[in-house]
């Protein structure tokens, strides 16, 4: 991007982002409290075909060895996606699934259809299948919340650096101090933690696929070395050089995230050229990039990405996103913070981490990096900032153990299923409550393998036959391709 160009557009972005104002759920809106907040004990690698460290590439979705399917099986209507999401990786030994032990998903089908899904990692892990059975209902039952302090604020997880990976089936960061005990006695509700049980959500992005990208790659994925605690999204403009470079593949094995940001950087949106950067992202690293970012943060591109995709971000900020806002108003319209060039590390984290401390999901874009020596990009990047001050500034984040820091696929995903299984209504068969849904009815398209994490007031949640396992974390983890959830009272 050429800076004076730039700079008169970003004007213009600012002006874009809109701010919903927060509305409260059923249940739980500060979620379970806790005794001066929880700590984060870390993660594993997210869903979606990420690996941890050593994961393998599965081109064709990772091969479920150990899962159990969710009843559900491939209902009409099932994933709809642009082609369909291939897993790209395994979460590795103890840190991440595993090539041969992943969810074999191969992929929503274009425009309509339903995922194959596979066995869940883990330990035996659980699976869901894709699809799911039954229909759409509205109404309030499980409740959206979030782990809370004994101050009673929204949030209140407390931790670490990250903490430790997991064999969670979900393969996000574990959320919370370990040891506690499941729920007991007679149940009636369940309820979604927000960000994942963590206090809020970053996403760290990155545009234009840019050489210092490219050269500071290593230093970007040695803050994700738990393999989960520090996903990063790259924006890809890919007729650019440096979109064919293979540190993208890499990226991918790592459980990084590739996003479009078309194929020539066009002011206005144009579906063709938006068509060719998915073409291009698919062909040449085999997955479907789900997110969106508006070149310019122009506002054509809200409806150009309407049921193409999952969102779209634009380019300026309008407070982050609370988990109770409903996304039809911003997913077509995801704000973030983009840094002043030179930013200090304080200067990039600390709007981070208020957002953070406020509940909320905020997104950081920074384009590229320079070295500390003039601090002037090298390669056409808007505001770069000094690498080492980025570095020391998401080593902040993640030391306040508050922030679930992840692509803004899997954060929005989550975001977006888990308003909408808060407004599905239950029903009942004998003593049990049975929700049942589709993909398509959080979003089209949306992302195969995703989950929720949820708690109850006690007994026992099963998806199909498979009996879900509390983490001692705090929650149970809620496979959204299965399509149906049954709590027994007892």
């Amino acid at each position: 991007m050429k800076s004076k160009l730039i700079s008169t557009c970003f004007v213009m972005m600012l002006a874009l982002a809109g701010c919903s104002s927060e509305t409260s759920t059923e249940t739980q809106n500060g979620g379970q409290t806790g005794s001066g907040g929880q700590s984060q004990a870390g993660g594993k690698v997210g869903s979606g075909g990420h690996t941890g460290e050593g994961g393998a590439t599965s081109s064709g979705g990772k091969s479920g060895t150990g899962g159990t399917v969710a009843a559900g099986g491939s209902g009409s209507g099932g994933n709809s996606s642009m082609g369909g999401k291939t897993g790209s990786g395994g979460d590795a030994g103890s840190g991440g699934k595993s090539a041969t032990g992943g969810s074999g998903q191969g992929g929503a089908p274009a425009k309509g259809g339903s995922t194959g899904s596979g066995g869940l990692p883990a330990s035996g892990g659980e699976t869901g299948a894709s699809g799911g059975a039954g229909g759409t209902s509205t109404g309030k039952d499980g409740g959206v919340g979030g782990k809370t302090g004994s101050d009673g604020s929204m949030g209140g997880v407390s931790g670490g650096d990250g903490g430790t990976s997991t064999t969670s089936a979900s393969g996000y960061p574990s959320a919370g101090a370990s040891g506690q005990a499941a729920p007991t006695g007679s149940a009636s509700k369940v309820t979604v933690l927000a960000w994942a049980g963590f206090k809020g959500a970053i996403s760290l992005t990155h545009d234009d696929s840019l050489q210092s990208q490219i050269d500071n790659y290593s230093k970007l994925q040695a803050l994700n070395d738990k393999g989960n605690n520090a996903r990063f999204t790259f924006y890809m403009w890919t007729s650019q050089s440096g979109a064919s470079n293979s540190v993208w593949a890499t990226a991918v094995k790592d459980g990084h995230e590739l996003g479009n940001h078309t194929s020539t950087h066009q002011q206005s949106a144009s579906s063709s050229d938006i068509e060719a950067a998915e073409t291009f992202i698919k062909s040449k690293f085999g997955v479907t990039a789900y997110s969106l970012a508006a070149p310019y943060g122009n506002s054509s591109y809200v409806s150009a990405a309407a049921g193409k995709f999952l969102t779209n971000r634009t380019a300026g900020d309008s407070g982050g996103i609370s988990f109770t806002d409903d996304p039809s108003s911003k997913q077509y319209q995801l704000p973030c913070i983009i840094p002043a060039q030179c930013a200090s590390s304080s200067a990039i984290s600390s709007p981070l981490i208020s957002a953070v401390n406020a509940g909320k999901w905020e997104i950081n874009l920074v384009h590229g990096f320079s070295s500390a020596s003039g601090c002037s990009p090298t390669d056409g990047a808007y505001q770069p900032v000094d690498i080492s001050q980025y570095t020391a500034a998401v080593t902040a984040l993640k030391a306040t153990g508050n922030a679930w820091i992840d692509t803004v696929e899997n954060v929005s995903a989550y975001w977006i299923a888990g308003y909408k299984f808060s407004k599905l209504t239950a029903t009942t068969s004998g003593t049990d409550k049975v929700w049942t849904w589709k993909t398509s009815d959080f979003s089209t398209p949306f992302p195969p393998g995703k989950y929720l994490r949820v708690t109850t007031d006690g007994g026992t949640l099963k998806q199909g036959d498979t009996t879900l396992t509390w983490d001692d974390h705090g929650y149970y983890e809620v496979s959204l391709d299965a399509g149906t959830l049954t709590l027994s009272a007892q």
